[in-house]
């Protein structure tokens, strides 16, 4: 009944089979039904049934690993470490096995620990190697710790390169795993990237595919062919920012075509980029039959939107699939990969030595609040009160929304300044991706400032209304050092409330200065930690300044929102980009003739 997709029947079945006697096999096939049609709590315990009653079985690792697969699948990361470990237990030589445990603590933060499980991976499956080059923890624990990750990884990373005798499994289950949190370490990651880059180039030759058109002069000028590339084309930070280059371009000088990474959603978002794009199309996390369906369009230009949010479009970029092929501030990290061209950011957001930051060609868009056509966020109607949140209203409201990743070490000292200067003060944070990130920062945050954790707060996760909501309802917002807000600053402007910045050495933490200074206000930029610290609570505790900064933003915030010239600016670098590669063709069949 159940091969023959008779779910229903196949189910009573089942729940008959354990009624006259429990089986392993009855409770598996059960466990499989229920995660078919996303019961997913029945599922959970349906394996752990199985594993129960066969501990002994060969069959038992393989139930425990299903029953941690649904418990990830159903957000409970860190309940799915008890069945890893009691995998391992019974298979203690399979290298699978200790892996998938090391992917769930390294995820959970426990970088220890995961590096003990990779270890032991490494036995008997050499390519767990691949993981320990990427494990870095998505919650930092101090200065000193993030340094030492760092340090290790890099070494890692040379002892891999100087082994010419290493090699790793097929590319998909060994090294599909992206580096993305060290973008949050505030350091300059261009040594880093580039020593990636060479490994997997290396050990995956194939990785380098050069589309046929690529390697042909473009031929006659007519319109520019552009994709846009992304799995995150939906509601989600890069879709709200991506959405409205679709809207804007001239059409009349480009063809535009949408790019979706799958599995594509169907949202609001996701229907506004295929309503706007020329074509869409979606292509499968297969390296082989994406390069095949994006060479089809022979593009002139490939923009990938956000290089290193997830391992796919990292490793796709390596191929080289248009002449012109580019990245810009979807996660703003330099890539290393020989293949992208430009990394497109904007002058107002770039120090004097920006270049030194980025394996690619720096393409300086030229006086933008911002690099997304952003639409101005709606508020909801009516306004909840803080009460609805839990939230006193005479607080001194500060408020970091940010995702917890973003909390380098250095914002603990501000943090602790602000509440110590301002009794009334209190911290609103949202709560991490899992439970166990909140409790690391909740207890980083204990160590350094005991005494006023207490005015601390975590609030649920919220869906994007009630975010702008709460952001609305805070006295002062404040913004992450190294890796500010870009869609959390143009969210906090567009109702008003104040952010309190200081701007970093690279791009990710220059975003909102760069939206100040456009919009002609400064006293909101700090010039260091004690000026940041002093700003905040000038405005968390007197109202009547924070009333005219308040009013300052909302006379001036219409130059953040609907700017054609950020289209116009992306238009002109991909004229200027095709320019050059044309120049650089002809050059190349000069010296070719």
């Amino acid at each position: 009944m159940h091969e023959g997709r008779r779910l229903a029947e196949a189910k009573d079945l089942y729940r008959q089979s354990l009624e006259i006697e429990p089986s392993a096999e009855a409770w598996h096939g059960l466990g499989v039904l229920a995660r078919e049609v996303g019961a997913l709590d029945v599922a959970a315990q349906s394996f752990a049934q199985a594993a129960a009653l066969m501990p002994d079985s060969p069959l038992a690792p393989d139930f425990l690993i299903q029953e941690a697969e649904v418990l990830q699948q159903m957000g409970r990361l860190a309940d799915s470490v008890a069945p890893l470990r009691a995998a391992c237990r019974l298979r203690p030589a399979e290298g699978a096995a200790w892996e998938r445990l090391g992917i769930a603590q390294q995820m959970l933060g426990d970088t220890t620990a995961a590096a003990d499980s990779y270890q032991r991976a490494c036995a008997t499956r050499p390519g767990a190697r691949m993981r320990l080059v990427t494990l870095v923890s998505p919650v930092i624990r101090s200065r000193e710790a993030l340094q030492a990750e760092r340090a290790r990884v890099d070494a890692e990373l040379e002892q891999l390169l100087a082994d010419d005798a290493f090699r790793a499994d097929p590319l998909v289950p060994a090294a599909m795993w992206t580096n993305f949190y060290l973008a949050f370490h505030g350091e300059n990651d261009r040594a880093l990237q580039l020593k990636y880059a060479a490994l997997y180039r290396r050990l995956y030759p194939s990785l380098e595919y050069v589309a046929a058109h690529c390697a042909r002069p473009r031929g006659a000028a007519g319109r520019i062919r552009v994709g846009l590339l992304s799995k995150f084309f939906r509601n989600h930070s890069i879709g709200r920012t991506s959405r409205g280059l679709f809207a804007g371009f001239d059409r009349a000088a480009f063809d535009v075509t949408a790019i979706f990474v799958a599995p594509a959603a169907d949202d609001e978002y996701s229907r506004f980029i295929r309503e706007h794009a020329e074509r869409s199309i979606v292509v499968p996390e297969d390296l082989a039959e994406a390069r095949r369906m994006i060479e089809s369009l022979e593009l002139d230009v490939l923009f990938y939107q956000d290089i290193g949010m997830e391992p796919f479009s990292y490793f796709l970029a390596y191929s080289r699939l248009a002449p012109v092929q580019c990245v810009s501030f979807g996660h703003p990290d330099t890539t290393g990969i020989p293949a992208m061209d430009y990394f497109v950011s904007n002058d107002l957001y770039e120090s004097p030595e920006a270049q030194a930051h980025y394996s690619e060609r720096l393409f300086l868009l030229r006086d933008l609040a911002c690099l997304a056509y952003y639409y101005r966020p709606a508020l909801p109607q009516p306004l909840k009160p803080r009460s609805e949140f839990g939230l006193a209203p005479d607080d001194h409201l500060y408020i970091c929304p940010q995702n917890l990743f973003k909390f380098h070490p250095d914002m603990d000292a501000l943090i602790a300044g602000i509440l110590r200067r301002d009794p009334r003060g209190k911290l609103v944070a949202i709560e991490g991706r899992t439970e166990n990130w909140t409790a690391l920062v909740h207890r980083r945050w204990a160590d350094a400032m005991p005494d006023v954790i207490d005015r601390i707060a975590f609030l649920p996760r919220q869906a994007s209304p009630e975010y702008v909501n709460l952001i609305a309802l805070a006295d002062v917002m404040l913004d992450t050092v190294h890796f500010n807000g870009m869609n959390t600053s143009l969210e906090a402007f567009s109702v008003g409330t104040p952010v309190v910045t200081l701007p970093g050495e690279f791009q990710r933490g220059r975003h909102t200065q760069a939206m100040y200074r456009k919009m002609g206000i400064g006293e909101c930029i700090a010039g260091d930690a004690a000026g940041y610290i002093d700003v905040a609570v000038r405005l968390g505790t007197d109202p009547a300044y924070r009333r005219k900064i308040h009013q300052e933003i909302m006379d001036r915030n219409g130059v953040l929102f609907e700017d054609i010239a950020v289209v116009r600016e992306f238009e002109r670098f991909f004229r200027e980009a095709i320019a050059r590669s044309d120049a650089s063709d002809g050059e190349r069949e000069k010296a070719r003739v």
